[in-house]
């Protein structure tokens, strides 16, 4: 069987792909590559039967896939010399843990919450850590639609700042030949992705790609959404024409920050980022849904937002100081926090990681998925803690994460 149809079988027709893009990139024939649907997934290039054939003994596209072997225990054996314990299995290992907003106010401006992401990966452009950052940013021609860039100018970087809530490929980007040492930003099935390419054996034909990794930077992540989420926005909710949109971003202005959307009639529209999160249910893949990791816990470093209920602040108005939440995991991650402190770039405050309502989310879905056990889902990093019951989505936004119920019943 070609590693294609195993990947098919395994990974496509249990709708398990992450649309991570690290298989295109891994293929050493160049016989796989993204489509362009709202939601990417990988396609042979070419006439099938011939492509099918040409695979030959090669697995790489597999073995590589974070679809539905996340492969972190393993990765967490060669990181760290140990896996989590069942206290960290939501966490994962780490160093320390801050409260992180970028000093330059053009920065902090431009970021969805403290810059963390972004200061950091001008950090280590501009020390030479890396030289270029894989980052997700804006298509030029259709500003609602996400694009990744290999970006090795602050200037991109700055550009591409802020989350995207939308599932982007950004790993075949890898394979550029132009550069030796590439940070990666993404979010963690990408990170898992990245991981398990670095597990392989130096001697595999990849080694290559896993010499080009200078770091990791993850993005906590409750779900991502497929493109048709903020086209809906857009269109079905702002009623503005798709091919009018100018400007998009999703959380312009003062934090937490507003869904913005201006046109080329000079107007601008706009929605409360709770408004998004409600809206963005409805354009879930099963692969975000059933996801075990809100970080993988194996990148240098994991990031959120530094607000732990975004949205409750969004829906009652409450406004808090733009910070994101940082946590080291490696010595590249706490050279890259102490490289950035240096250079006076950051704002860094210790903090004690409790809860996050994303991470609450993410946690209570793939205890239900699990519960059901009726479909194939993504392996967990270990096991999860007792629990007395499932919520559902709803309940867990609605109840948030301050309850007594839920820091006695829920604590990390």
């Amino acid at each position: 069987m070609t590693s294609f149809i195993t990947l098919k079988e395994e990974i496509l027709d249990h709708n398990l792909c992450t649309s991570c893009g690290l298989c295109a990139a891994v293929c050493p024939k160049g016989l796989l590559s993204m489509s362009s649907d709202s939601v990417p997934l990988p396609i042979f290039q070419g006439i099938e039967e011939l492509a099918m054939d040409s695979c030959g003994s090669c697995t790489l596209c597999t073995e590589v896939c974070p679809g539905y072997d996340t492969g972190v225990m393993e990765s967490e054996l060669r990181i760290f010399g140990r896996n989590r314990s069942e206290s960290e299995r939501w966490t994962g290992v780490y160093i320390s843990t801050h409260q992180l907003s970028a000093s330059d106010p053009e920065i902090l401006g431009r970021a969805a919450a403290g810059g963390a992401g972004t200061i950091l990966a001008i950090t280590a452009l501009e020390e030479k850590v890396a030289d270029a950052v894989i980052v997700v940013g804006r298509d030029e021609e259709k500003p609602w639609v996400p694009k990744a860039f290999i970006a090795d100018s602050v200037d991109k970087i700055i550009e591409c700042a802020q989350t995207s809530y939308c599932i982007t490929p950004n790993l075949h980007l890898l394979n550029d030949s132009r550069y030796e040492r590439i940070g990666i930003i993404g979010v963690p099935c990408q990170i898992q992705g990245i991981n398990k390419l670095l597990n392989l054996p130096e001697d595999t034909p990849t080694s290559f790609l896993a010499s080009k990794v200078a770091f990791t930077i993850e993005l906590g992540c409750a779900s991502n959404t497929s493109l048709a989420g903020t086209e809906h926005l857009i269109a079905g909710i702002l009623g503005v024409q798709l091919e009018d949109v100018l400007f998009m971003r999703y959380r312009e202005g003062e934090y937490p920050g507003q869904f913005v959307v201006r046109t080329r009639d000079g107007k601008e529209h706009s929605l409360p980022f709770y408004r998004l999160v409600e809206e963005f249910k409805k354009f879930k893949t099963f692969r975000c849904l059933s996801c075990p990791d809100w970080w993988s816990g194996i990148a240098d470093i994991s990031i959120s937002d530094g607000d732990p209920n975004i949205f409750d602040s969004s829906k009652t108005g409450v406004s808090v100081k733009a910070s994101s939440t940082v946590m080291v995991r490696t010595a590249m991650g706490a050279k890259l926090i102490e490289l950035a402190r240096r250079r006076n770039a950051i704002e860094l405050v210790d903090y004690t990681f409790d809860n996050n309502l994303g991470l609450e989310r993410k946690r209570q879905r793939y205890r239900s998925y699990a519960a059901q056990g009726d479909r194939k889902i993504p392996l967990a990093p270990g096991r999860d803690m007792k629990y007395s019951q499932i919520l559902s989505d709803d309940e867990v936004i609605r109840n948030g994460i301050g309850t007594e119920q839920n820091r006695t019943a829920n604590k990390i």
